[in-house]
């Protein structure tokens, strides 16, 4: 009995022990599988891919570039299409030195004109001169792309203002989604599909010259238009003023907002009506929506020149690598994309000035990321999910973008603290969240510990799939927190990188200013650098101006400067420093009309006497602002007080708003104030969202007058007010 009952407590002790067994079992493997559950909406594989990109660039080129043009009207020759030194490794090799890990290119603009020999239409390739209509400009970027390791993207513009059958339905079928289908297929892989948001208005549509009004809420049937990319192009995301997978940021000054969310609510295909810069859509892509319905990353495209084509009088506007380093930091460091235009030549490559500044903007690239401190720091979090080491709080400082250190369930704020064995100096913090569990955190906090002492040294809201925090100055810390004050959901931060980033290169350029008196005055740096000023000047009158206004290349054969010269011709001035090793690194140039002494402004009869400087001083951040009846042809009038060969004028826009700006006009010229003679009108294309100086050429033989009269077809805006900020006769 004693033995019997001995044997049946063994058994139920066995019971239990197993039962205990199997529990601590289920508790350790459900805590090793357990991930922290993903909040909101989630990126794409195809989006997490692009995340990766960060920064990429554009090409614009096609008959613009040999027409001097922003926007072709559509009536241009494809025989003007004629590079004569094409070379798409060179093109793609100058990009791929800055960094760039893929192409967008322009396989056709709003012109029509396809730099492919598509079969939708005569307007392409095939019908230019260049290697006998042989060409193919998009297979040779594609495989240059191919050959040196970088993805590739085309941009195709749904307004086509050559097409006869623009705005019909046969323009859809026939035409645009055929063309859609030709990239999207003939090509190779297809990382980004780029459509513009720039639709319908006045073109040349075979002939018929007239004015073409879509409502692209409808015309273009989205749907049907993405569906043709994801059944050719599964992984190629897809950007449009509605997404579905980007997002423009809102502006061509390449920024993102300061709080930048990858989440994004569109309003709906009913409020997609073409704004002004400054309404509320624009203003929206710049910083997203916090726990908005789709995820929906912004995308920020700049040019490396004021304009998106090349112009050969912007060959010394090339930004500098501290304009590029801003415009990343303000990008990529914000959870964007940096989507940078380099415009080739007319010979079909990447200008020198252009090409000298990618180099070095990749170099400095290079040198930021080239040592990541955190690698030798110790690691500590105030909560880990689990002992696991798929959170570990070591996880932040390795080479994996989507290991992650995790808080449990119920903890949306905590700090993880690295450690160096000796103070580091930085002023350069990266912050990664694992964006494949979405957007998690709202507000954080970076401390640094010097001399023993914490000090806040930044603080934010979104981070995403990237946050770069730059410094003002280098620090020297012992250790450095982030602190995530507050969350939405449980912490999952995969990166924390600390970098000192490289010295810049000298990049001073010459200030060249004309005074009241005429006289042009160059300087800007030291006593010793200013007696190292060499320039040109190009003002010989010619009615040939893109030919004037790009002139010869400042450079160590060109004349010093000495003294204040007078100019009161129109013209070109370049100059810059000559660096101690006989180099000129940059080149700052100004166009100045012919000197206003005694020119009179009027609005038709009415003199102005008070305001007439503000358009006619030279001085762009001065804005003369007018009502205009554009039903009355109200014109703007200056007397030049003598009869003289103007070969052109120059518009510079207010860069401060869009609304007032010009784009449309007409203008005319008078000996005699009585009898006007036509001699020209045209638009500003693209004016709206890229306010950049606008120059109008006149026919030789419309070019000797005493009057210049223009009169604003059209304006942004709604209102009557027409901004100048200066109107300058050449």
């Amino acid at each position: 009995m004693n033995f019997i009952s001995t044997i049946s407590k063994a058994t139920r002790c066995k019971k239990v022990y197993i039962w205990i067994l199997i529990l601590w079992c289920y508790v350790c493997i459900g805590q090793q599988v357990t991930s922290p559950v993903p909040y909101g909406v989630r990126p794409s594989e195809r989006l997490l891919a692009w995340h990766e990109l960060e920064f990429y660039g554009f090409i614009h080129f096609t008959i613009n570039t040999f027409t001097d043009k922003e926007w072709g009207f559509g009536d241009e020759s494809p025989s003007l299409f004629n590079p004569t030194h094409f070379d798409a490794d060179q093109i793609v090799l100058s990009m791929k030195s800055a960094g760039m890990k893929a192409i967008i290119l322009t396989a056709k603009h709003h012109d029509g004109f396809c730099l492919w020999p598509t079969k939708t239409t005569e307007h392409n390739i095939t019908k230019s001169p260049w290697k006998n209509g042989k060409g193919d400009v998009v297979r040779e970027i594609s495989e240059a792309c191919r050959r040196h390791g970088l993805k590739f993207g085309v941009y195709l513009s749904p307004w086509d203002r050559n097409n006869e059958f623009y705005g019909t339905p046969a323009y859809l079928t026939n035409v645009f989604y055929e063309q859609l289908r030709e990239l999207n297929t003939q090509y190779g892989p297809v990382f980004e599909n780029w459509f513009d948001g720039a639709n319908g208005g006045d073109g040349y549509y075979g002939g018929k010259r007239d004015n073409r009004q879509i409502d692209r809420i409808t015309y273009y049937n989205l749907n049907e238009l993405w569906n043709i990319v994801r059944t050719t192009q599964p992984n190629s995301c897809i950007l449009t003023d509605l997404g579905p997978d980007i997002r423009w940021v809102g502006n061509e000054s390449g920024l993102a907002g300061e709080t930048c969310w990858p989440t994004y609510t569109p309003k709906g295909r009913e409020n997609i009506d073409m704004p002004g810069l400054g309404l509320t859509r624009y203003v929206e892509a710049q910083f997203g929506h916090r726990g908005g319905k789709n995820w929906m990353p912004a995308e920020c495209d700049v040019s490396i020149r004021p304009g998106w084509f090349y112009h050969e009088s912007e060959n010394n506007k090339v930004k500098t690598v501290a304009n590029l380093v801003n415009l990343y930091f303000k990008s990529v460091g914000r959870g964007a994309s940096f989507l940078l235009n380099i415009p080739p030549s007319k010979e079909g490559i990447v200008y020198k000035t252009d090409s000298i500044a990618l180099a070095h903007f990749g170099n400095y690239l290079n040198k930021l990321y080239s040592i990541n401190y955190a690698k030798d720091a110790k690691v500590s979090a105030s909560s880990v999910r689990s002992k696991q080491l798929d959170f570990a709080a070591k996880n932040v400082i390795d080479d994996d973008r989507y290991s992650y250190w995790a808080t449990p369930d119920n903890i949306t704020a905590g700090k993880i603290t690295l450690t160096f064995p000796k103070p580091i100096r930085f002023d350069v913090i990266r912050l990664r969240e694992n964006i494949k569990l979405g957007v998690r955190s709202d507000d954080w906090e970076v401390w640094v510990k010097e001399n023993d002492q914490w000090k806040i040294y930044a603080k934010g809201t979104s981070i995403g799939a990237s946050r770069l925090i730059k410094g003002k100055k280098v620090t020297k810390a012992q250790a450095i927190e982030v602190r995530i004050i507050k969350g939405a959901a449980s912490i999952s931060l995969s990166d924390i990188g600390i970098f000192n980033s490289p010295e810049l290169p000298a990049e001073k350029m010459p200030e060249i200013v004309r005074d009241s008196k005429g006289f042009v005055h160059i300087g800007g740096g030291t006593d010793a650098e200013n007696k190292r000023i060499v320039f040109v000047k190009n003002y010989a009158l010619t009615t040939d101006l893109p030919k004037k206004y790009a002139g010869p290349i400042v450079d160590t054969d060109s004349p010093k400067y000495f003294e204040p010269f007078l100019m009161k011709e129109s013209g070109q001035i370049s100059a810059g420093f000559v660096n101690e090793d006989g180099s000129i690194n940059l080149i700052s140039s100004k166009i100045f009309g012919i000197y206003p002494d005694t020119w009179q402004l009027f609005k038709n009869n009415s003199l102005f006497k008070d305001k007439k400087r503000l358009a006619l001083d030279g001085n762009p951040e001065t804005v003369w602002i007018i009502a205009i009846d554009s039903t009355l042809n109200d014109g703007l009038i200056i007397d030049t007080q003598k009869l003289q060969t103007i070969v052109g004028f120059l518009y510079i826009p207010d860069v401060s708003t869009a609304n007032g700006n010009i784009t449309s006009y007409a203008c005319y010229g008078s000996e005699n104030s009585k009898d006007w003679h036509f001699i020209k009108e045209g638009e500003f294309g693209n004016i709206e969202v890229n306010p950049r100086p606008q120059r109008v050429v006149f026919p030789k033989d419309k070019s000797h007058f005493r009057y210049i009269k223009l009169i604003p077809k059209q304006w942004v805006g709604a209102g009557s007010q027409v901004r100048i900020a200066d109107w300058l006769l050449l």
